[in-house]
C-alpha cells in the first residue's frame, strides 16, 4: 500500500494545519546526521501500526507553514532511493516507503509516506543509539498515541491485533474461496455461482455481473441481503464498549465495497429497482452508524460516518465514469433515515458534518481537510475491482465532488448543499465537470432543475465559497477556462 507523494497530497497535508496521529511536521532534516535519521525512524515505526500508515513533512513548521530551516539545495541527496536506503538500515526490510521533494512557493519540502507494517507493527530489531541516547531497544514497538510516538501498551497491543485480524479476513475468504472450488468443479464465473459462501471482493464482482447477465433476481437478492447483514454484524461489533474502532471500520468498509460493487453495476447495467434496493440498504447501513441527537459529537463510531462518506464518493466516480448522471443524481440526494425533523437532507451532508465534528476531516482551527485524499485509495480499490481505467483519479475526484456540489445547489441563493472539498486542487482539475453540465443536456437535465440563470448563480457561488476556502492553501483560484468564465460573468455584478 504504497502511499502517493506527489504535489496535491503535500498541499492537502500542510492545509491541515496542525499535526495528527498519521501526520508529523517536522523543521528540517539532516541526511548525514544518525541523530536526525533516528528520531524521524522511530516516527516511522510508529506510523507503521497505522490501518493506512502516514505521512512526514519536513520543512514545515508545527502550524504547516514554512519552517525556513530546512535546506534542500542538493536535491540529489533527497533522491528516493538514498533516502530510502537511510532508514532502512535501522527499521530493514520490508519497509513500505515512498518519498519526493516538492516546492511550494519558493520553498522546499520533503514528503515522506509510510504504509502499513504486513505484521501490524514494526518490531525493532537492534538498539538504536546516537552519542549518548538510547532511541528504541531491541524488540521495542512503537505506536502512534495523539502525535507523539511512544511505546505501546497492553491495550494499543489489543488494539492493533483486532485490526491485523479485520485486515487479513479478505484474503481468508479467498482461501475459502479455492477451498470450495477446488471442491465443486462446476463454481466457475460461467456455471454454478453461491451466494452463500464468504466470496472475496473480485469473485464478488464476477458473481454479481454473471447474476445480472442471467436475471436472476433472487439470486442478486440473497447476496444484498447478507451484505446488509454482515454490514450491520460489523458495525454492531464495532460500537461494542472497548472495540478498536479502526478494526471495524476496516470489517465495514470491507463489505461496503460489496455494496459498491452492486451499486455500481446495477447502474451500468440499468437495473434499476436493485440500484434503489442498495441505496436502501446504504440508508439501513448509515443509520445504524448513525447518531440520534443533531447537537451530538459521534461517539460511537465516527469512523463509520467516514467510511460510508467516502465510499459514496468512490461509487460516484463508477458513475461518472460510466456517465450514469441519473444515478449520480440518486446517489447524490439519498437522504438520511434520521433526518433530524427534515434538517439533514442528504446522507453525505449529515456524514461530512459529523466526521468533521470527531476531527477526522477538521483541524484544530476548524478547516476542513483530506476528503478526496480519504476517498483516493477506497476508489482506487473499487475501480480495479470493477476493471474501470482512470488515468488521473484525483481529477475525477475533484470532478465527483463538483457533480455533487451543483447537483445539491438551486441556484437562488440558498447555501450549498455540500462542501467545497475540489477547493483544495487547482481549477483545471475541476472545470471538466462544471463544462459538461453546462454542455451535456442529459447531465445538465439530471443534476440540475432550475433555469439557466439559476446554473449561473450556482456556478458563482460555488466557485466563490470555494476560492474563501482556497486561499490558505493556493488550489480554486475561479474559473480559467474561456467559455465558463464568459458563462458566470463577473461575480461582483
Amino acid at each position: 500500500m504504497t502511499l502517493a507523494v506527489d504535489l496535491d497530497v503535500l498541499r492537502s497535508l500542510l492545509a491541515r494545519g496542525a499535526e495528527s496521529d498519521d501526520l508529523d511536521y517536522k523543521s528540517s532534516f539532516d541526511l548525514s546526521a544518525k541523530s536526525s535519521v533516528m528520531e524521524i525512524a522511530k516516527d516511522l515505526a510508529a506510523m507503521e501500526s497505522l490501518v493506512s500508515g502516514g505521512y512526514i513533512v519536513i520543512g514545515a513548521d508545527d502550524a504547516g507553514g514554512p519552517s525556513g530551516t530546512f535546506d534542500a539545495s542538493d536535491a540529489s541527496s533527497f533522491d528516493e532511493q538514498r533516502v530510502r536506503s537511510k532508514f532502512v538500515s535501522y527499521l530493514g526490510e520490508p519497509l513500505d516507503f515512498s518519498s519526493a521533494l516538492h516546492d511550494v512557493d519558493g520553498q522546499p519540502y520533503l514528503l515522506i509516506g509510510v504504509g502499513p507494517n504486513r505484521d501490524g507493527m514494526r518490531i525493532m530489531s537492534k538498539i538504536g543509539q546516537y552519542e549518548d541516547k538510547t532511541v528504541w531497544h531491541e524488540s521495542d514497538v512503537f505506536v502512534r498515541r495523539g502525535t507523539s510516538s511512544i511505546r505501546w501498551n497492553q491495550h494499543e497491543a489489543r488494539g492493533i491485533i483486532e485490526r491485523i485480524v479485520a485486515a487479513r479476513k479478505e484474503e481468508w475468504r479467498s482461501d475459502v474461496l479455492e477451498t470450495i472450488k477446488a471442491a465443486t468443479p462446476a463454481f466457475d464465473p460461467g456455471g454454478f455461482v453461491n451466494v452463500t459462501v464468504e466470496m472475496p471482493e473480485g469473485a464478488f464482482a464476477s458473481a454479481v455481473i454473471e447474476l445480472i447477465r442471467r436475471g436472476d433476481t433472487v439470486g442478486l437478492d440473497l447476496l444484498r441481503r447478507k451484505v446488509l447483514s454482515d454490514s450491520l454484524g460489523a458495525i454492531g461489533a464495532a460500537v461494542v464498549p472497548g472495540a478498536d474502532a479502526s478494526a471495524g471500520a476496516i470489517e465495514l468498509s470491507d463489505q461496503l465495497y460489496r455494496l459498491d460493487i452492486l451499486l455500481a453495476l446495477a447502474a451500468r447495467y440499468d437495473q434499476r429497482s436493485l440500484f434503489e434496493a442498495c441505496s436502501s440498504d446504504l440508508r439501513v447501513i448509515y443509520d445504524a452508524v448513525d447518531e440520534s441527537f443533531y447537537y451530538e459529537v459521534p461517539r460511537r463510531f465516527a469512523q463509520g460516518h467516514q467510511q460510508v462518506l467516502v465510499h459514496m464518493y468512490a461509487i460516484g466516480s463508477v458513475l461518472v465514469t460510466d456517465r450514469k448522471w441519473n444515478y449520480l443524481h440518486d446517489l447524490f440526494h439519498l437522504a438520511p433515515i434520521s433526518d433530524g425533523d427534515g434538517y439533514w437532507k442528504t446522507i453525505g451532508r449529515k456524514a461530512e458534518v459529523m466526521v468533521a465534528r470527531s476531527g477526522l476531516l477538521q483541524d484544530e482551527n476548524g478547516t476542513r481537510i483530506g476528503l478526496i485524499e480519504k476517498a483516493k485509495p477506497v476508489t482506487s480499490r473499487l475501480l480495479d475491482l470493477l476493471a474501470t481505467v482512470v488515468p488521473d483519479q484525483t481529477s475525477l475526484l475533484v470532478q465527483v465532488d463538483v457533480y455533487r456540489g451543483i447537483a445539491l445547489s438551486t441556484g437562488t441563493g440558498e447555501r450549498l448543499g455540500a462542501y467545497t472539498n475540489f477547493a483544495f486542487y487547482n481549477s483545471p482539475r475541476a472545470e471538466p465537470a462544471f463544462l459538461t453540465v453546462l454542455d451535456d443536456a442529459e447531465a445538465r437535465e439530471a443534476l440540475f432543475s432550475g433555469s439557466k440563470e439559476d446554473l449561473k448563480s450556482a456556478y458563482r457561488m460555488l466557485s466563490s465559497t470555494a476560492m474563501r476556502e482556497a486561499f490558505a492553501y493556493n488550489g480554486w483560484d475561479g474559473f480559467e477556462n474561456r467559455r465558463l468564465h464568459e458563462f458566470v460573468g463577473d461575480p461582483e455584478e
